[in-house]
């Protein structure tokens, strides 16, 4: 662990026990920026309010268990909801700490479909429940994650909009949805949160790690990424479009052989090279170009490799990556799997920090519910690091 993250860990002395001192120190470290001290005040409310309180994180039941005055849950709405206040400071400092607190992070991302009712919720759009096939009312949040083999922090968040909000002056009047903003494919928000946060000097060359909620989008953000010279591991679906090399011995006009997919390169290399175990996932890894869908030729000259680890058994699914980094497979595959940490503390936040729990119909109250469930969660993760600290 860093120098500055101990130093956060251990400061003040009371904080080690998550008494109400030491999360005050760390709400003014995160939200300190704010220039009204009813704002720096309120914030500090709501953050404690998602730590306490039990169940469903309700401005009232946040206030009855805090003991605040009936007058309170007024104004923690007022807060959230109308406050004009600016996301972005907090969310830098977000990424700040969580990248004192995770050294070796990689960057990950995460659609997160938020269950709503009613009809009036800003981006409110039809979705599926996963693993239930049940259709819903939802937003859909998309979720930037600092991560590490062991957790993982979300810093930043964008609303995934479409043209009947964005292409409704109505209804981005009564949403408060700012001009600026338009309606974007998830992908392209997730570049867009870490390059506002590269610019914001956090991160700047970390790598972007996506697991298969983007794997349509390969192509588009592989491209993305190599103008921008940032490393990337991008999970692929088995029929990913791909041009791959050719046997050693052939000219180098003609290096790439003609275009399949995942699947049909990797079985083509495993029968030519055979190295698993019996019983064992074997590990293939090759030079390749990204092919666009529908195209039969590249689109760039840029190289990646390709990444299979497949499996043993006929039944298992076998997994598909395409990266930029030049490490072992292994190690680009031990990287991969921390979308899998990132899917965890989704369900964390969900369940036990109020993401599901915003009740209004701004874009801007989102966004400040939704930062203020990260500096909860980031909080916890700190406490574990505290209790680990004192454990030694």
């Amino acid at each position: 662990m860093s120098a500055q993250a101990t130093a956060v860990l251990s400061a003040p002395r009371c904080a080690r026990d998550g008494s109400p001192e030491g999360l005050a120190a760390y709400g003014e470290r995160v939200f300190g920026y704010l220039s009204r001290s009813d704002q720096r005040r309120w914030a500090a409310a709501y953050l404690r309010g998602l730590l306490s309180t039990s169940g469903r994180k309700t401005v009232r039941r946040m206030a009855q268990n805090l003991d605040l005055s009936d007058t309170a849950p007024q104004a923690l709405q007022q807060f959230i909801t109308s406050s004009p206040w600016d996301w972005g400071p907090a969310r830098v400092e977000l990424a700040r700490i969580a990248a004192e607190l995770i050294p070796d992070a990689v960057w990950t991302a995460k659609p997160v479909l938020l269950r709503k009712r009613g009809s009036h919720s800003v981006g409110l759009r039809p979705g599926v429940l996963p693993g239930t096939g049940r259709r819903v009312n939802c937003q859909v949040g998309i979720g930037l994650f600092l991560s590490g083999p062991g957790s993982s922090i979300p810093v930043a968040w964008r609303l995934l909009l479409d043209d009947t909000w964005c292409g409704d002056p109505e209804r981005r009047r009564r949403a408060r949805i700012p001009d600026g903003v338009r309606p974007r494919p998830a992908w392209a928000l997730v570049l867009e949160m870490t390059e506002e946060l590269a610019a914001a000097g956090v991160a700047e060359s970390v790598p972007l790690v996506l697991g298969r909620d983007f794997a349509p989008y390969a192509h588009q953000v592989a491209a993305h990424l190599t103008r921008r010279g940032r490393d990337f591991v991008v999970e692929v679906p088995p029929g990913q479009p791909l041009a791959g090399t050719t046997p050693h011995g052939s000219r180098p006009s003609s290096s790439f052989a003609p275009a399949g997919d995942a699947e049909s390169l990797v079985a083509a290399r495993r029968r030519r090279t055979p190295t698993a175990l019996p019983g064992r996932p074997e590990t293939v890894s090759a030079v390749v170009r990204l092919l666009p869908p529908g195209r039969t030729a590249p689109a760039v000259h840029q190289t990646h490799r390709l990444v299979a680890e497949v499996s043993a058994s006929p039944g298992r699914p076998s997994w598909y990556w395409v990266t930029s980094l030049r490490d072992e497979p292994a190690g680009v595959r031990a990287l991969a799997r921390r979308t899998s940490v990132t899917e965890a503390a989704v369900r964390d936040v969900q369940n036990e920090l109020g993401l599901l729990d915003f009740e209004g119909r701004s874009f801007p109250g989102w966004h400040h519910h939704m930062t203020l469930a990260s500096a909860a969660y980031l909080y916890r993760r700190l406490e574990t690091e505290r209790s680990a600290l004192g454990q030694q």
